[in-house]
């Protein structure tokens, strides 16, 4: 039996699909493009939708190539209103591939890190592909902690470098596993990682000592551990991004003041260094600044209160409460187009680093969404990857 061609079928079906699969391009695009506009996300998809125009902006080449495509059907057959559809649809889409793309390029250029397209294709060179081993560092509440190892090989006769990772998820979610990829390139470079759990909050059970309580006695655990990983507790790094990021800085920032109580023995949680990815800085103002309705949802499920009635454990929950001259150097990055947590809590947090004289860098990616590092190759990703670098040169390994 011949297979049939599109010919075989009526024109009016012919004429029905080629609307519908225009129509339906047109919407998915446009939906991207306004997600990546929008001042405010309504919605986890819409964040989602962001994120992912930013991080593969380079890939939405594939649907300007769709519309010129589909453009050029509809002038043949002389289909006016899909002409124009497709028209306006490829135009806007060719503006929200070059715009970001150029911003990126140049603002990478301006701070001297060299970015490629093709490496959204490539996978971490070198380092390790999977943990060491995965070990039980807490059992609490019935619940047991673990924490992922990537011990790197020893970079000569010294020990090396670690980074402690706390993964985001508006304490509600996420997984140690979250930023693999980037625990392969660390290693690569001689860096130890250990990713860690931490108890999540969940309706009607608010997790916001427990969380902090977690971190606090990784950090204790993994100095403890240092002989046996062959670290230097002295080039100890914490990490996070996101809610991770917020409870990073605050295990740093209040480390020895007594204000956070580890849920295990850990007399020091101290760290050498703290590299912030797009975390909430005060969690009042992000309550209030936002615009998200779910990162509201998420601080008060996590905080067991809403800010009016609790003020102060906002505020006790918060790193901006504990910045002194004495808190670790600071790496802070953050996307401008970030409509989860404003860009502005980061630019905050460095101006008052700044006024105690505390070492910090500022790192403000143009045209990046929350969660603009999740994808290994992303532009964004790379120039996270390389300012990573750089602090850990200046501050951590030299």
């Amino acid at each position: 039996m011949a297979l049939m061609s599109t010919s075989d079928f009526p024109r009016p079906v012919r004429r029905r699909v080629f609307t519908a699969l225009t129509v339906l391009w047109a919407l998915l695009s446009l939906g991207i493009l306004a997600s990546m506009v929008s001042p405010v996300m309504l919605n986890t998809a819409m964040t989602a939708a962001a994120a992912l125009g930013y991080a593969l902006n380079p890939l939405l080449v594939i649907f300007v190539v769709v519309g010129m495509l589909l453009l050029v059907v509809a002038l043949r057959r002389r289909r006016r209103v899909l002409v124009i559809i497709a028209g306006v649809t490829t135009a806007l889409l060719a503006v929200g591939v070059v715009v970001p793309t150029a911003l990126l390029v140049n603002f990478a250029a301006e701070r001297d890190i060299a970015v490629s397209a093709t490496a959204l294709f490539e996978a971490p060179s070198g380092g390790l592909d999977e943990p060491t081993e995965t070990v039980s560092y807490l059992e609490v509440d019935g619940q047991e902690l673990q924490m992922d190892v990537w011990q790197a090989e020893n970079q000569g006769d010294a020990a090396n470098s670690a980074l402690i990772y706390v993964f985001g998820g508006a304490y509600q979610s996420g997984t140690r596993a979250d930023w693999t990829p980037y625990f392969q390139h660390l290693t690569s470079q001689g860096i130890s990682v250990f990713a860690m759990d931490y108890r999540l909050s969940t309706p009607g059970q608010p997790s916001w000592t427990a969380a902090a309580s977690d971190v606090a006695c990784a950090v204790g655990w993994v100095r403890d551990s240092a002989e046996t990983y062959n670290i230097d507790t002295d080039r100890l790094v914490l990490s996070g991004g996101s809610a991770g990021a917020n409870l990073a800085l605050l295990t740093a920032y209040s480390a020895g003041t007594g204000s956070i109580t580890p849920s295990c023995d850990a007399p020091d949680t101290s760290v050498r260094a703290v590299i912030d990815f797009y975390g909430p800085v005060n969690l009042a103002e992000t309550a209030t600044d936002t615009g998200s309705p779910a990162v509201t949802d998420a601080l008060e499920q996590y905080l067991g209160a809403t800010l009016d009635e609790n003020p102060e454990r906002y505020a006790a929950m918060s790193p901006s409460s504990y910045i002194t001259g004495n808190v670790p150097p600071t790496l802070i990055l953050h996307g401008t187009r970030d409509t989860g947590v404003p860009k502005q809590q980061s630019i905050d947090l460095a101006a008052s680093l700044d006024e105690v004289g505390v070492p910090n860098t500022l790192v403000l990616v143009p045209a990046a969404e929350h969660g603009f590092d999740a994808i290994f190759g992303s532009f964004g990703n790379q120039i996270a990857q390389a300012e990573v670098t750089r602090f850990f040169d200046r501050y951590v390994t030299n």
